[in-house]
């Protein structure tokens, strides 16, 4: 299946769901996440709804108010596929020049153990291509 896209994040949001490390490390977090490839305007970002580190619900950005989402996470295509190859950690990759993230500093720093996870377990999940 095609990183973002709705395929895409029925089967991330049930990963992240029924991982124990996320549910132990996010049980008190609640955002609303953009995920998308930047070099691919073909593909709608995804955005996905997390509500006591559950997430709740998810679309395409035409699904959701942009007001409600607090974190935008984008790569071009190259950047993704150098994580989903292992080429670059997940650490490296949230602060490399390919990535961009954007949202609250603090609120991500207090959590960032959920969401470099959260990552892992999108790098996990099978026959995902980019």
């Amino acid at each position: 299946m095609q990183l973002i896209t709705p395929e895409w994040a029925e089967a991330y949001t049930s990963a992240w769901n029924n991982d124990p490390i996320i549910a132990k490390k996010l049980k008190r977090f609640n955002s609303v996440f953009k995920y998308s490839i930047s070099d691919r305007e073909d593909l709608t970002p995804v955005v996905i709804k997390v509500e006591k580190g559950v997430c709740t619900t998810y679309g395409t950005i035409d699904d959701f108010d942009p007001k409600e989402i607090e974190f935008d996470m984008w790569a071009d295509t190259v950047s993704w596929q150098k994580v989903f190859n292992r080429d670059i950690s997940v650490k490296k990759a949230m602060i490399s020049k390919g990535f961009g993230f954007k949202g609250p500093k603090l609120k991500a720093m207090t959590n960032m153990g959920g969401f470099e996870r959260s990552i892992e377990v999108m790098i996990e999940m099978d026959d995902v291509t980019v």
